[in-house]
């Protein structure tokens, strides 16, 4: 997976400051963040426990940007392109990313419980440590997707083909998937009675 490119040349701290006049290579410390027009792109940029005062950002494409202790709830970032981005101990509870493409992509230390992120598209992505209790994964495409020490509590992965997924590292009483789509998913053994009990299969000692 390849890192965000982290060259800053510049760097504003505890400033009010538009997300449309953001330069390339900037980093932001404690700044608060308005958003008026929105943009097409944002390239090489780090919020650091940035405060955002607008929550659409659909049908933007993030290149190389870090997100740090910013709580981005209920952001809506639907058809949205990612690209060697990462979130890093963010608050992102009932956040949607519906329908966006996300290639070198890392949650790491994140809260997101009821996130959406169904008719995504992942490639080279890893959830860390982080908590998506009742998170969305519905008709999902995964390409090398890892998700370690996650609570995956009631997550939902219907419709979603999980070939090459491996939650062995995670935890779940109960998960939501389509059975048919489960061949080649990794679990471990205590966590194969909530996925027989999907299919009508019962584990008797």
């Amino acid at each position: 997976m390849k890192k965000p490119s982290a060259h800053y040349t510049q760097t504003i701290q505890s400033e009010y400051v538009l997300f449309e006049e953001i330069e390339d290579n900037t980093l932001l410390i404690d700044c608060e963040i308005d958003c008026q027009f929105g943009r097409k792109q944002i390239q090489e940029v780090k919020f650091e426990n940035c405060r955002f005062s607008t929550v659409e950002y659909k049908q933007t494409e993030f290149l190389d940007v870090i997100f740090q202790k910013c709580d981005l709830s209920n952001f809506n970032f639907n058809k949205s392109i990612f690209y060697r981005c990462e979130f890093q101990t963010c608050k992102l509870l009932g956040t949607q990313f519906i329908g966006s493409t996300c290639k070198d992509v890392s949650w790491l230390n994140c809260l997101m419980n009821y996130a959406i992120l169904s008719e995504g598209k992942m490639n080279q992505v890893c959830f860390r440590e982080s908590q998506l209790e009742e998170a969305f994964f519905h008709n999902c495409k995964f390409q090398q997707t890892s998700f370690e020490l996650c609570n995956l509590q009631l997550a939902d992965f219907s419709e979603s083909k999980l070939k090459g997924v491996d939650l062995s590292s995670s935890d779940f009483v109960d998960i939501k998937l389509t059975p048919s789509l489960a061949k080649g998913l990794s679990i471990r053994f205590d966590q194969a009675p909530a996925i027989a009990a999907m299919l009508g299969v019962t584990i008797k000692n």
